[in-house]
């Protein structure tokens, strides 16, 4: 289920601001295929368990090579 209210986008921008600039702290700079799925999360086009099982399917396809 999508969700888009303005309140909800604000905490979604927030959450992903504090987690990205965390890990630019760490050494972490983000791809771009992440920063256009977590775009796509604050605009409520994704939600996290579709992220995470993307993220499952790259790494597992990855592995199987």
């Amino acid at each position: 289920m999508h969700i888009k209210s303005p309140a909800l986008t604000q905490v979604r921008q927030r959450n992903v601001a504090n987690a990205v600039a965390s890990g630019r702290i760490e050494g972490i700079v983000p791809t771009k295929e992440l920063e256009q799925n977590l775009s796509d999360y604050v605009s409520g086009k994704k939600n996290i368990t579709e992220l995470l099982e993307e993220t499952k399917q790259r790494y597992v396809t990855l592995r199987r090579g």
